[in-house]
C-alpha cells in the first residue's frame, strides 16, 4: 500500500467475499486497534450487525455498491459511530471509513435500534432465539434476491415465448462476431435470418395462441437440428436469426437446408407450416448492419419466388 493511501485522512479497507479484512491501512488500524485479519462484523455493535446483514450484503450483491452506510464500531468497550462506502471490484470489495460526531434523524433511530437491541441480548434465551431467527430470515431472503436477480438477468437475455436469446443479445453476438473475424480469432462465419411462411394468415383465422404454438414447435424443430456453438435468436413475430459459426459457407447453406427440410416434413401438432431462409456469409468489407441488410435481402428473395426455399447471397 503506497504511503499516501496509508497516511490517508480517512480509513482504507479490503475485504474478500467473506468479508474477511485482508488489507487496511494505517488511519484504520489505528482506529481498530487491530494486529491481524478478522471478520468485518467482528468488530460491530449487535443493531449495526443485524443493519450490515440487512442492508450491505443485498446492497452490494446488486448493485456492487453501497453508499453512506451508517455503522458503530466498538473498540475496547467504546462506541465509534462511522460512515462506510464501499465498491466491488475485481472480486474484492474496497471501502472506506469516516469518523462522524453527529447524526441525523435516520441516524438517531439507528441509535435506539441499537440500545433495545442490546437489551434484548440481556433478556432471556427466547428473545436470543428470536434473533438468530431474524437473522436466519434476512440471510434467506438475501438468498431468494439473488435468485431474483439471476432470474431477471435471464429474462433479460431470453425470449418469454421460445426461450431462444432476444433480439438485444442476437445483435450483441453478431457484433462480437464480426470483431472477431477482423481479428482474425475467427475463420468466418455465416449469418440466416428465417421466419413462418404466411403465418399472418395463421394468426387471423386460428388466432395467436396457435401462432404461439406454432413459434414453440419451430423452437423445438430448430434446436434440434442447430447445435452449438451456433446461436440461435428470436428478433420479433415470427422472424429468427442463427449465427452459423461455420467457416465454410457451403457448409452453412447445407446445414439450413437441412432445417427447411426437417420442417417441411415432420410432424406438427399445431398446424403444418413451411419456413423461407435467407443467408450470406461474413465478407471482408462487412459490418454487422450490411450482413444483416444482405441476410435479409436473401430471405425476401426466398418469399419473392415462391417461399419454403433457402437464398444464398
Amino acid at each position: 500500500m503506497d504511503e499516501q493511501l496509508n497516511l490517508a485522512p480517512c480509513g482504507f479497507f479490503v475485504l474478500n467475499k467473506d468479508l474477511e479484512i485482508i488489507e487496511m491501512n494505517e488511519t484504520l488500524r489505528t482506529v481498530l486497534k487491530l494486529e491481524h485479519t478478522v471478520h468485518f462484523q467482528y468488530f460491530l455493535t449487535l443493531p449495526s450487525r443485524v443493519y450490515f446483514q440487512t442492508y450491505f450484503l443485498p446492497a452490494i450483491s446488486i448493485h456492487h455498491q453501497v453508499r453512506e452506510m451508517y455503522l458503530n464500531f466498538k473498540v475496547e468497550g467504546h462506541t465509534i459511530p462511522v460512515l462506510v462506502n464501499v465498491n466491488e471490484r475485481n472480486g474484492v470489495y474496497e471501502g472506506i471509513v469516516v469518523k462522524i460526531n453527529t447524526r441525523n434523524e435516520y441516524e438517531a433511530q439507528m441509535l435506539a435500534a441499537r440500545k433495545n437491541a442490546e437489551r434484548i441480548q440481556k433478556e432471556t434465551d427466547l428473545a436470543n432465539a428470536k434473533l438468530l431467527a431474524l437473522l436466519e430470515d434476512v440471510e434467506r431472503k438475501q438468498r431468494e434476491l439473488e435468485l431474483l436477480n439471476t432470474e431477471l438477468e435471464k429474462l433479460a437475455a431470453h425470449d418469454e415465448l421460445t426461450g431462444l436469446y432476444n433480439r438485444r443479445v442476437f445483435q450483441k453476438e453478431l457484433a462480437l462476431a464480426v470483431q472477431r473475424v477482423q481479428a482474425k480469432e475467427l475463420p468466418g462465419f455465416s449469418l440466416a435470418i428465417l421466419d413462418i411462411d404466411h403465418f399472418k394468415k395463421v394468426n387471423d383465422i386460428y388466432g395467436h395462441a396457435i401462432g404461439d404454438k406454432m413459434l414453440v414447435e419451430l423452437t423445438h424443430k430448430m434446436r434440434t437440428m442447430i447445435e452449438k456453438p451456433h446461436l440461435l435468436a428470436r428478433i420479433g413475430g415470427e422472424e429468427f436469426t442463427i449465427i452459423l459459426y461455420e467457416p465454410d459457407p457451403h457448409k452453412a447453406v447445407a446445414l439450413v437446408e437441412k432445417l427447411r427440410e426437417h420442417v417441411a416434413v415432420s410432424p406438427w401438432e399445431s398446424i403444418a407450416a413451411t419456413i423461407s431462409l435467407g443467408i450470406t456469409p461474413f465478407r471482408e468489407d462487412d459490418n454487422a448492419n450490411s450482413l444483416f441488410t444482405r441476410a435479409d435481402d436473401a430471405l425476401y428473395e426466398s418469399k419473392r419466388n415462391g417461399r419454403d426455399r433457402v437464398t444464398y447471397l
